[in-house]
């Protein structure tokens, strides 16, 4: 009874402290590992493998397998935020050879996969001969329980059985682990055994005695050995000492009967108060990885937020790339938990991350898409306009080529790797038209001046120009004044101010003789349309707005000859009929007038 509780103490104290051991000596690992970049997490996986023992290292190439699919997460996904595609490596598994099915692997995982499989096959090993080692060592210990007992039945003297007793159980203690389903029955017939030979020799008291005292002092030593733990701060340590100390006590034989109880409830205490201190330390460190959870749940709400509403631009997405950095970062930063609640941690952690980073690429995916449609546009305009670089009807396709412009830069953005070689080709063709264009230009600048100082010398003369009393003569003058500036061509057009100047003047010499408002309008209207010759654009909008005025004039008309429909023949409704149809009247002259200034405008 006192047996099995003594082996039930054991295994809650070894559970506690490798929970402890666990925690404090993973969060240490994690928190470098966390630093590697991914092919040094390879790296150090090789080196943990030559470990002697893999089952010391397996904790740690446990949590190096998970930092690595972490930061291979974040690789991929910054690859394809640049929009930048790498030809995978397909490998064939061996799980799906018989049904012939791919699947593609990055490089860096398929390295790290066979780094991890080499491992796992270290690990089998090892596990495989410890089996059989323990197998081994049960044989053997069952042996030496076999050779105490034959010892009762032997008929030498008392010292050399005792001897030989001693014999055995050094062989007892040098001798490994057996499996753990066999140790406590195991110890049990062994402790029993030795007592038995106990009994069998209690005839000779002195040699007895001289190895209960012998005993006494080798239990008091590790007693006090137990007691120096209370002042050590490592609980590494502890654990580790406190379990080689109780497998010696195992080994060590019996004491007086009447010590036996004493002895081992004084050992067993100050394992319960280890055991208390390393288990109150434990319970803290729980109570701070709760607080830990709940600001890392905390910190993956957050992480959530970022992508609630819809992001549309680049620049957007960078900044919540950033944030996103530097809450994981804070994240990390918080420290290791223990495993349950690191592994509901870091399985929250990932979810937001996933569900960021598909978003994410997403967006850049179809940002790809649209990149080539723009690129597409781009070059249909790049094509256009080396069609007209070489035009030399300069005003045209001037406009045409500005018309270009305005397209491209409305046509969306588009990767420099994409575009600027398009961009490259169509400036270049913009570039060769508009240079031969302001060739052209300043060629003909230079034939205008010649033609802008004669028109200045006229301008002067038409100014000193008096009217007389013949107005017929005067008309003619005037005319030919105008005829005189049209024959004189085209000037500089930064100085084409002057043909306003002209014909302003022109029509207050009109003016002056006094001329009848429909040949001064008529005369003035034909001086209008010397002013726009060789100007197409106001030469169309002319003609546009005169029929426009034209059309309304015409509505007018139909609307008021409908009016004159409703009027009943009577003295009452007259003076109303014949203020209609004086306003049909004007509205024909002034068509009138209009079609004789398109006959003007036509003639040029």
């Amino acid at each position: 009874m006192q047996s099995n509780i003594r082996n039930v103490n054991e295994k809650k104290e070894k559970e506690i402290i490798e929970a402890v051991v666990t925690t404090t000596s993973s969060q240490q690992s994690t928190a470098n590992n966390s630093d590697l970049e991914i092919e040094q997490v390879i790296e150090k996986i090789d080196l943990l493998s030559q470990n002697e023992n893999p089952y010391l290292v397996s904790k740690k190439i446990e949590d190096l397998k998970s930092i690595f699919y972490i930061k291979l997460k974040e690789k991929t996904a910054e690859k394809e935020v640049i929009i930048l595609e790498e030809t995978p490596t397909t490998v064939q598994d061996e799980s799906s050879e018989k049904k012939s099915k791919e699947i593609t692997l990055h490089p860096l995982e398929i390295e790290f996969k066979t780094s991890y499989r080499k491992f796992k096959k270290i690990k089998f090993e090892y596990r495989k001969k410890r089996d059989g080692q323990e197998v081994d060592n049960l044989k053997t210990k069952q042996q030496i329980i076999a050779d105490i007992d034959k010892l009762t039945q032997e008929d030498e003297s008392i010292k050399k059985t005792f001897e030989h007793f001693r014999i055995l159980q050094e062989q007892w203690k040098n001798t490994g682990h057996v499996p753990q389903t066999e140790n406590n029955n195991l110890w049990q017939s062994y402790h029993h055994h030795v007592e038995l030979f106990y009994d069998y020799i209690k005839l000779n008291n002195d040699l007895r005695d001289l190895d209960f005292t012998r005993n006494l002092e080798e239990k008091i030593a590790i007693y006090e050995k137990a007691e120096a733990l209370l002042n050590e701060k490592s609980f590494n340590k502890i654990h580790n000492t406190l379990q080689e100390l109780h497998e010696h006590w195992k080994n060590v034989g019996p004491v007086k009967r009447e010590l036996r109880e004493e002895l081992w409830e004084r050992f067993q205490n100050i394992s319960k108060t280890l055991n208390k201190k390393r288990n109150d330390y434990f319970l803290k460190e729980k109570e701070k990885d709760q607080k830990k959870l709940i600001q890392k749940e905390e910190i993956c709400k957050k992480i959530d937020t970022l992508t609630l509403t819809t992001i549309f631009s680049h620049k957007e997405w960078e900044e919540a790339n950033n944030q996103c950095s530097e809450l994981e970062k804070e994240w990390k930063d918080i420290g290791r938990l223990n495993k349950v609640e690191n592994s509901i941690a870091w399985k929250s952690l990932r979810t937001v991350l996933n569900n960021f980073y598909d978003k994410k690429n997403a967006y850049y995916k179809q940002k790809k898409e649209e990149g080539k449609n723009i690129l597409k546009v781009k070059i249909i305009i790049c094509e256009k306009s080396e069609k007209l670089q070489n035009s030399t009807d300069w005003q045209v396709t001037g406009n045409q080529l500005i018309t270009l412009q305005n397209e491209w830069k409305n046509a969306g953005f588009s990767s420099a790797d994409q575009s600027n070689k398009i961009w490259k080709r169509f400036k270049a063709a913009c570039d060769t038209f508009f240079n031969a264009r302001k060739v052209h230009y300043k060629a003909m600048d230079k034939e205008k001046e010649g033609a802008l100082k004669e028109k200045e010398e006229l301008l002067l003369t038409l100014k000193e120009f008096k009217a007389s009393s013949n107005s017929k003569d005067d008309i003619k003058k005037l005319k030919e004044f105008s005829n005189q500036w049209k024959k004189l061509g085209h000037i500089p057009r930064d100085k084409i101010k002057i043909n306003d100047e002209f014909f302003d003047l022109i029509n207050a010499k009109f003016e002056e003789l006094g001329l009848s408002k429909k040949v001064l309008a008529e005369e003035q209207y034909k001086n209008k349309v010397s002013s726009i010759k060789g100007n197409g654009k106001a030469i169309s909008s002319e003609k546009q707005f005169l029929r426009l005025k034209i059309d309304n004039l015409k509505k007018e008309i139909s609307q008021y000859e409908n009016n004159i429909s409703f009027f009943g023949k009577n003295k009452s409704t007259e003076p109303l009929r014949k203020q209609v149809e004086e306003q049909i009247a004007k509205a024909n002259t002034d068509i009138e007038a209009l079609k004789q200034k398109l006959q003007i405008l036509n003639k040029g």
